[in-house]
């Protein structure tokens, strides 16, 4: 209804403003007020204009009837009212539970699906890679309402305490690259990788093995570095040989960790005498690669034509000085005693 008057009042002043002079124009307040009374008159004395002027009024208030006026969205406590003239939506109250409405989701008081992150699952693939190749790393977070969500190798932060041996390095999209080692198949050396993901850690293992394309115990990666080939191209650097004239030969300085192109490099084992202690001995020997899976075992004979290598009992150490180790036998009571050092892979 106040709408309808409003349309009438601003239609009055081209009904009486034919009936008024120009002098009588002078005085607004009181032509607004006299334009009004004519106005109703007017109503009374034309009925044709009048009806033009309501129907004009109704057809306004039928498109207001079309309005809809939305106060919020969703909630514990919403309520939804209508009439021919509108709709709308009240919102007074929290979530208690779940509630949806279209693409919105409210859960424990929150507007939106909101989570948090109760574990984290980590792999790679493959889970054993060789020197030369790559392992993707990602992972998969369980959240608290027991939704798994995918990540990508770079959602998550990777270290790794093996780095950089036997991991070289892991980079930001969670590729790992394996460094140089000494283990061939079947033999693998496990690398330790850490995940966090907002909160969550997790640990996983990638196995790492150095491939031998020849198969005679000498890895693709150590023949390529130092004879520029993967495969043995001349007697020089195979296996068996002796590029360097050391007298000892390429797969033992493979298994030591020597340089098989340079004549100094080579391994060196000398026994000593233990000052105040006649009873004993010192076997000395370098160098020690640490961490690079080699296991260094002292053995000993008493008889060089017959007598077979056993493992030294009875002996203190080693003690480790940069890459020389010292063993002490402790029972060296014999006329003639001989040592060697077995040095092992994986």
């Amino acid at each position: 209804m106040s709408k309808v008057s409003a349309m009438f009042e601003h239609s009055e002043p081209l009904l009486c403003h034919p009936e008024r002079s120009a002098a009588e124009s002078k005085d607004l307040s009181r032509r607004t007020a006299d334009c009004r009374f004519v106005g109703r008159q007017s109503l009374r004395q034309m009925p044709i204009i009048g009806l033009t002027l309501l129907a004009l009024a109704l057809c306004c208030s039928a498109a207001f009837a079309s309005s809809v006026v939305t106060e919020s969205t969703i909630d514990g406590g919403g309520v939804h009212v209508t009439s021919a003239n509108y709709a709308i939506d009240n919102s007074i109250g929290g979530i208690g539970g779940i509630a949806s409405a279209s693409a919105d989701t409210a859960k424990y008081g929150y507007i939106g699906q909101l989570t948090e992150v109760v574990s984290v699952t980590v792999t790679g693939q493959p889970e054993a890679v060789g020197v030369g190749g790559t392992s993707q790393l990602s992972g998969t977070a369980t959240l608290d309402d027991g939704t798994v969500a995918v990540l990508s190798g770079s959602d998550v932060v990777w270290s790794t305490p093996n780095e950089p041996y036997p991991i070289l390095s892991i980079n930001g999209s969670g590729v790992l690259s394996p460094a140089n080692v000494y283990v061939l198949l079947p033999a693998m050396i496990d690398g330790v990788v850490d995940g966090y993901y907002l909160g969550a850690s997790n640990t996983t293992t990638v196995a790492i093995y150095a491939p031998d394309g020849i198969g005679d115990g000498i890895p693709d990666w150590w023949r390529q570095q130092y004879f520029g080939a993967a495969t043995p191209t001349n007697n020089l650097d195979c296996a068996t040989c002796d590029f360097d004239g050391t007298g000892q030969n390429n797969y033992f300085k493979f298994v030591a960790g020597l340089n098989p192109t340079n004549p100094a490099s080579v391994f060196v084992l000398t026994i000593a005498p233990v000052p105040g202690q006649p009873s004993q001995k010192s076997v000395i020997y370098s160098p020690v690669l640490v961490g690079f899976g080699q296991n260094y075992t002292v053995q000993f004979t008493t008889n060089l034509v017959g007598g077979a290598y056993t493992n030294l009992t009875g002996f203190s150490g080693p003690q480790n000085s940069g890459t020389q180790a010292t063993v002490t036998d402790l029972n060296a009571t014999q006329p003639q005693k001989f040592y060697r050092v077995n040095i092992s892979l994986p």
